[in-house]
């Protein structure tokens, strides 16, 4: 039997619909997993003489972006692990707005919007970024995206409740938060396929 998925309602879907939360996190998780395997792919299929090379357009070079995406995964274990929380740069009716119409849209159809300014706590230092080896990268990487989803399942259904706090869509439940992280990877591995054949 077919069910509504849980992220075009909301958070709290599996309320009124016949899915369990064990099996929301369930494909959560393995969503992740997917996500953080195909980005690690697409980094691996850069040329390395590309890895670091400047765009013409002023985007950020392949090594940028991935250490961009690093970021977010350690800031959210971060926030789950000292309370370190990124900054909320809307009004909270504005998170309301864009937490409960455009974020479910966005998980629903698996797209994320190009060109977002990305949040002040995950832009990255370029000259760190051209430090690090491609290797370093990716490991950090899969630590921190393992270590990221580990804590957001645990931090589930804790007392007081635990909210991740995105710059735009404001505070965000664990189940949720995951399903953001894996559409940003989405997103960088989408853009970055196009940019590596174009």
């Amino acid at each position: 039997m077919m069910h509504p998925s849980p992220t075009l309602f909301g958070a709290g879907a599996w309320l009124f619909f016949p899915r369990s939360r064990a099996a929301a996190w369930s494909s959560a998780l393995a969503e992740h997993e997917r996500e953080i395997a195909g980005y690690v792919r697409r980094m691996e299929a850069v040329p390395r003489a590309a890895w670091a090379k400047p765009h013409a357009d002023g985007r950020w070079h392949h090594a940028a972006e991935a250490l961009h995406v690093v970021m977010a995964y350690e800031l959210c274990v971060q926030a789950c692990r000292e309370g370190r929380q990124m900054r909320l740069v809307v009004s909270p009716l504005v998170a309301w707005a864009s937490r409960t119409v455009l974020l479910p849209l966005f998980l629903h159809t698996r797209t994320f919007p190009r060109n977002a300014r990305a949040p002040r706590e995950v832009r990255p230092d370029m000259a760190v970024a051209i430090a690090l080896s491609r290797e370093e990268l990716v490991a950090r990487l899969q630590g921190a995206a393992h270590d990221a989803s580990h804590r957001l399942h645990e931090a589930d259904g804790l007392h007081p409740p635990f909210r991740l706090m995105h710059a735009y869509f404001g505070a965000l439940p664990p189940l949720t938060a995951l399903r953001l992280l894996s559409a940003h990877t989405r997103h960088h591995t989408t853009v970055g396929l196009a940019r590596i054949t174009a």
